[in-house]
């Protein structure tokens, strides 16, 4: 039985590739697991830009249709793996609608609880002005896929926190809504822009891991402490999700 994460998000540049970098590097640190990765994102391929994952860029688009040979392609290494397996796939936003219309109309999700692989949907929602989109986005997810198809929900805080009336993404109506659904809440730390943020933000740009960067020698000791903190806490954070 595999573990497969599908990040889907709708609204574009909120922080999906960075959480499916996340977790990559998770499960390679904390798991020993070197997980199946594509990227499907016809516009921006970040995730397949980092040279330690081995990423697989598949460019599933032909114009406003998924291209089915590569789809079909992908499904057979998903259906392939293992006990103990894992794998992430990056989608873009621009092929949100597209692509999961697509695993619906196809019996994706029961083709794959069938086979005995679980089927995670990974979705981002952000404070700030993208806060009602990215909450749109995790709605549709959550009323179209199946409960079969678990859920896991990324708070990022980069653009402001994810509080409404003064209540926390756990105490919205849409919460309690698919409440059922959800398997896991990962909130990724706030960071000082100045120090902390900085830091993560030049090692994203140099698409490196933790592992590069805090055991390398290319960034300063203090570069290096502070980016080993910010690891250990999402580390912290994805640790305690029993099913990774």
């Amino acid at each position: 039985m595999a573990n497969i994460h599908l990040f889907l998000q709708g609204k574009g540049g909120v922080g999906k590739s960075f959480c499916c970098a996340m977790l990559a590097q998770f499960l390679m640190d904390a798991r020993d697991i070197h997980p199946l990765c594509f990227d499907t994102d016809p516009v921006n391929a970040t995730f397949a830009a980092y040279p330690a994952f081995n990423v697989s860029r598949i460019e599933l688009m032909e114009g406003d249709t998924i291209n089915t040979r590569k789809f079909d392609a992908m499904m057979e290494q998903l259906c392939a793996l293992g006990e103990g397996d894992s794998a992430i796939i990056d989608n873009g936003a621009s092929s949100f609608i597209p692509f999961s219309r697509y695993l619906l109309a196809g019996g994706v999700p029961a083709m794959l609880q069938e086979m005995g692989h679980n089927l995670f949907i990974n979705t981002v929602i952000t404070g700030g002005d993208a806060m009602e989109d990215t909450m749109l986005g995790f709605a549709t997810l959550a009323e179209k896929f199946p409960d079969s198809s678990r859920l896991i929900v990324w708070l990022n805080p980069y653009f402001g926190e994810v509080v409404y009336q003064g209540k926390t993404f756990e105490e919205f109506p849409l919460y309690a809504e698919h409440k059922s659904k959800i398997d896991a809440i990962v909130r990724l730390p706030e960071l000082q822009a100045e120090t902390f943020g900085f830091d993560l933000s030049a090692m994203l740009k140099d698409r490196k891991t933790f592992q590069d960067a805090v055991y390398g020698g290319e960034y300063t000791l203090m570069t290096r402490q502070r980016l080993k903190i910010t690891r250990d806490k999402i580390y912290g954070q994805l640790s305690i999700i029993p099913t990774l």
